[in-house]
């Protein structure tokens, strides 16, 4: 794996399920680690970007997986 993908991959980001009561956390990871849980569908991640987490950007699963590629 290059540098770059490397990099991406250990980004942080805050994984939240959706549910009846609204949104609820599921924790704190890597983008690595967020893509090896379960794709149940109701998975939401804060942007990787950490100035587009901080602006509340979040991300599925499907575009997390693109921003892991790069």
């Amino acid at each position: 794996m290059d540098a770059s993908r490397e990099k991406a991959r250990n980004y942080i980001v805050e994984v939240t399920a959706g549910g009846r009561g609204g949104p609820y956390a599921i924790g704190i990871m890597n983008v690595e680690q967020a893509l090896s849980l379960p794709d149940i569908g109701l998975l939401s991640y804060t942007h990787p970007d950490p100035k587009k987490a901080a602006r509340g950007v979040v991300v599925d699963r499907s575009e997390l997986a693109r921003f892991a590629q790069h």
